[in-house]
């Protein structure tokens, strides 16, 4: 843009303890985390940031759901979890599941598991489970084919889990993701 400073988008990729908050998950979550969470996803949608959410992120998830002691505040959080992931799946809003309907096997899907086990064999002292190493594969990756593609945007985890957000691409300064 002429005269003027162009504006920087970023890869946001989501960690399961972000959705915690952002769903509001009872025992597991607080309110000013959840407040936090929803300016967050509503500020990234707003500036047009590409967003993914890893597929074992939503397992994750969904396990602290099946854990909700009140059926209605479970059934309630289901439903809206339910909803969010099929726009998701079928509209890429306002995340993009990875891997998804169009992605590469070989790049992100079952295929990888192997190497992300061994990931997860060698970094399991260090406090990160398989799902974390999902979500690091996820942003290395990202991050890589965005360069190929000229586009140098930072590449983000939103997460509160200290040790899996000391391993994201680019820092990213926020008080509590």
């Amino acid at each position: 843009m002429a005269g003027g400073a162009e504006v920087m988008s970023k890869i946001i990729v989501l960690d399961t303890s972000f959705l915690i908050e952002l769903f509001k998950i009872p025992m597991d979550s607080n309110q000013q985390l959840h407040d936090q969470a929803i300016v967050l996803l509503e500020d990234a949608i707003r500036n047009k940031y590409d967003i993914y959410c890893p597929v074992s992120v939503l397992y994750e998830l969904a396990n602290h759901i099946v854990d909700i002691k009140s059926h209605e505040a479970q059934r309630s959080i289901a439903e809206k979890f339910t909803e969010m992931v099929l726009t998701s799946w079928h509209e890429k809003v306002p995340f993009i599941i990875i891997p998804g309907d169009m992605d590469d096997f070989e790049t992100h899907g079952i295929a990888r598991l192997p190497e992300l086990c061994n990931d997860y064999k060698t970094s399991i002292r260090q406090g990160l489970g398989l799902t974390d190493c999902t979500t690091i594969d996820t942003a290395r990756k990202l991050k890589a084919s965005y360069t190929e593609r000229l586009k140098r945007w930072p590449t983000h985890i939103w997460t509160l889990h200290r040790k899996l957000k000391a391993m994201e691409p680019d820092k990213f300064e926020h008080q509590s993701f």
